[in-house]
């Protein structure tokens, strides 16, 4: 098989799995193509054969088809011989393949227009393919009641050019052919790849095509790919909407028996994972209605990090529109971890109650101590059901746009310093009494005590502002970020149109970068060390405890500490004032620690130890002023941040549950593949400079072609070897090797295979709100509306579509003197 052409490599025709079997002999070829007496395939002749077609008798093979799906090329240097009166096929899928194959090579695209059952065996016995512009275009009158997708139409010419197939016993023959056709066929070998019928992608490239769609690629990403590949993206025999249409036939095969399917998968995870917890819900239809679902690492390291948990639900994840609903939460490396997700019919509150329960029965009835969502009535209804113990706080920053968006923000445009003062009370009140002072002074200074927007924000003030949650562990965070960060991770992997088995898939692969981010972080924390900031001996005391990345954050404070000077009031009391105007995360005010010198106690009225887990800089001042900067005080160490914490317990994998680190054979002929493909690109540019350069390529390649014939011979024979030993091994061991506890799962399997197939898809969910509208994401302070101006004369009182310039320059200007 020819592989080179004169754009690089013909890959419409790559080597199948068939084509690369290992000497073992694990697997043999599957050959068919007939040859005629010569041993030449009798359906191509060569470009520069002076044969002038007629009939030879010889009957035509399925070429090599393997299936209609597939995609038939024509080797470099033949030309797919003519169809004639009398031309024979082996099936009348060969015969298409080959007209296809003619038609590429003429210029035109085909396709099917009739079959016909015979009387007498009432199977098909007719076929009749035809160019695609047969027919004519017929012309509708305009009265559409809905508006239509603006398509292309193919522009036909009653076209007659045709062949007709019919079954004579068990062979086809050619019974009419037309070859003249009405129109012009395209000559540029470039242009030949976007006729419909050769639109195809080959069977290898399908499958690098779905590896690279496991990973979320898009279609011009692909497509980027296959150019590098091919040397060049004319030289591709596709196009950009050939692959998006062949991924969006993918996902719809996905979606037509999804939750089985995805229940079916949990099944085999179970296997492999026997702590892997899922329940769902279905409704009077047999619907999927709520999902939920956790691994089993996951649910013992819970247990080490309950202490704080963030959740939030997110649309545009799969095809039903389902709101998905992640847990989230903080390992010892201050990162994001994932703790559960699940879908939901609906925001409802019986549905978020439902979440939690099986939660809850996933973690052993261990209940979260502190939980940070957005501001959702369900949710905080649902929270006080279910955890009614756990401190609940709404996220801040969707308190805040939901300001913003009211007239609370254009009223705050206007009175900047109003607004100033406000977010500082917001940032920076360290007590409720403190806020509520404050607040009081800051309306009767400002006259805004009718103002009904801060009256309903001053109501709310328990669930968002942060002086009242100062003795509560919320690390590094006040909003639910590290959810919608996850959320806008996650939605890089899934496809607003995914199944829920695909979803699962992504969410599974985004697991496992965040294991792969935790190992890393612990490789770190034992090979790898960081530089200490100042001479403290605890800051190398610290260094030794915490991860890497708090330490990181511990030494920010340390930094923070030169920006304060320190004043003692008595001898267990000392004040902090900032040198500048204000300390990142501090503001400009004073802070007031106490401290038992004797004991080593030290109490912050910033409260950063009970918020975040670590010691402020305030402590940190007040520790370098007394002389105790030996040794940290064991009570500040938090065990949740040391490596390796002294109570936590992660779950380690069995050495011979850890997965080989070594591609599969499948996934190393998919490489060898992609990387041959390059390879050849390369030389054919120089193969095809000269007759000479390509007849050197030419005995090449065909010494080449010898010699893989010779292996699949020596394979083919080696596995019929082996079937013959296969079938004189004695009948009785063999049942006793298939039929070992036969009825270990039996029970088990059939079950829930029973109510996997019992479960239906969901159907499509009405999102809450505008689900066109983008977020504009703008920080967590009230912020003045930048106010739009008109592109035309600057006013910001009108838009450019109501511009009076506008108007007045249509009125009075002739079109032609705006181009001159």
């Amino acid at each position: 098989m020819d592989w080179f052409n004169l754009h690089g490599i013909d890959l419409n025709h790559p080597p199948s799995y068939d084509d690369f079997i290992e000497p073992d002999g694990t697997e043999a070829p599957v050959q068919g193509a007939s040859v005629d007496g010569t041993g030449a395939n009798s359906g191509f002749m060569s470009v520069d054969d002076t044969t002038d077609g007629a009939p030879t008798g010889q009957t035509l093979s399925s070429e090599e088809s393997g299936s209609d799906g597939e995609v038939q090329s024509t080797p470099e240097g033949f030309a797919p011989r003519k169809p004639y009166l009398g031309m024979k096929f082996d099936t009348w899928e060969a015969a298409k393949v080959h007209y296809n194959r003619y038609a590429e090579h003429v210029g035109f695209s085909m396709k099917m227009s009739s079959s016909r059952n015979s009387v007498l065996d009432k199977q098909k016995d007719k076929y009749l393919f035809v160019c695609n512009k047969s027919g004519t275009n017929s012309e509708k009158e305009e009265t559409e009641a809905v508006k239509l997708r603006n398509r292309a139409i193919t522009i036909r010419t009653n076209c007659q050019a045709k062949m007709r197939v019919k079954r004579k016993g068990s062979i086809w023959e050619v019974t009419q052919f037309i070859e003249e056709h009405t129109h012009e066929t395209i000559k540029k070998l470039d242009l030949k790849k976007y006729l419909r019928s050769h639109k195809k992608i080959p069977k290898e490239e399908k499958k690098f095509i779905d590896l690279l769609d496991s990973v979320n690629l898009s279609a011009g990403r692909i497509m980027d790919i296959m150019s590098e590949l091919y040397g060049t993206g004319k030289a591709v025999p596709y196009d950009t909407k050939t692959i998006s249409n062949y991924m969006a036939s993918i996902d719809e095969k996905q979606n037509v028996k999804d939750i089985p399917e995805l229940l079916s998968y949990f099944e085999e995870l179970k296997k492999e994972d026997p702590n892997f917890f899922y329940k769902y819900k279905l409704d009077s239809e047999d619907r999927i209605e709520n999902i939920f679902w956790v691994d089993g690492p996951t649910r013992e390291v819970y247990k080490n990090y309950n202490d704080c948990i963030s959740f939030d639900t997110t649309y545009m994840t799969n095809a039903y529109k389902m709101p998905c609903a992640p847990i989230i939460g903080i390992n010892r490396y201050g990162q994001t971890i994932q703790l559960g997700c699940g879908f939901l019919r609906n925001e409802r509150i019986s549905n978020f109650v439902w979440l939690f329960e099986q939660f809850l029965d996933a973690m052993d009835g261990l209940h979260p101590l502190n939980i940070i969502t957005d501001q959702d009535a369900a949710i905080t209804t649902a929270i006080q059901e279910m955890f009614p113990n756990s401190c609940h706080r709404n996220c801040r920053w969707h308190i805040m746009q939901n300001a913003q968006g009211s007239p609370l923000g254009p009223f705050m445009a206007k009175h900047e310093e109003l607004r100033r003062e406000f977010n500082e009370i917001v940032d920076y009140s360290l007590t409720p009494v403190e806020f509520e002072n404050r607040w009081g002074e800051m309306i009767e200074r400002h006259g805004v005590s009718d103002n009904t927007d801060l009256a309903s924000l001053y109501e709310i003030r328990a669930k968002f502002v942060p002086a009242y949650f100062m003795d509560r562990f919320f690390p590094f965070l006040q909003t639910t970020a590290r959810s919608e960060g996850f959320n806008a991770v996650l939605k890089r992997y899934v496809d607003p149109n995914a199944s829920l088995l695909r979803f699962f898939k992504q969410y599974m692969k985004l697991q496992e970068r965040i294991d792969i981010t935790e190992d890393s972080h612990e490789f770190m924390g034992e090979d790898k060390t960081l530089k200490t900031w100042c001479d403290f001996p605890m800051e190398e005391q610290v260094l030794s405890i915490y991860t890497l990345p708090i330490f990181r954050r511990f030494q920010l404070e340390l930094k923070k500490f030169t920006s304060y000077n320190i004043q003692q009031i008595n001898p267990s009391l000392f004040e902090v004032s900032p040198i500048r105007n204000a300390v990142f995360g501090y503001g400009a005010r004073n802070y007031r620690i106490t401290a038992n010198l004797e004991q080593d106690e030290y109490s912050c009225e910033c409260c950063k130890f009970t918020r975040d887990g670590l010691i402020c800089c305030h402590i940190i001042k007040v520790m370098s002023a007394v002389g105790k900067v030996e040794v940290m005080p064991q009570r500040y160490i938090l065990p949740r941040w040391s490596i390796p914490p002294p109570d936590i317990h992660i779950p380690q994998t069995e050495p011979q549950q850890m997965p080989a680190g070594k591609l599969s054979r499948k996934e190393m002929r998919l490489l060898r593949y992609g990387n041959l493909t390059k390879d050849f690109a390369k030389l054919a540019v120089n193969a095809c400079a000269s007759e000479k350069t390509d007849e050197v390529a030419r005995k090449h390649m065909r010494a080449m072609e010898a010699e893989f014939s010779a292996m699949k011979k020596q394979a083919a024979d080696a596995l019929k070897r082996k079937k013959k030993q296969k079938e004189t091994v004695p009948p009785c061991a063999e049942h006793a090797e298939t039929t070992e506890n036969p009825s270990s799962s039996t029970v088990g399997a059939e079950h829930n295979m029973h109510v996997n197939k019992k479960a239906r898809d969901p159907p499509l969910t009405v999102t809450k709100g505008r689900p066109e509208e983008k977020r504009k994401k703008s920080g967590l302070h009230l912020k003045p509306a930048k106010p739009t101006k008109c592109t035309i004369c600057g006013s910001s009182l009108h838009n450019p579509k109501d511009c009076p310039s506008k108007i007045a320059m249509k009125e009075k200007t002739p079109i032609i003197q705006l181009f001159q």
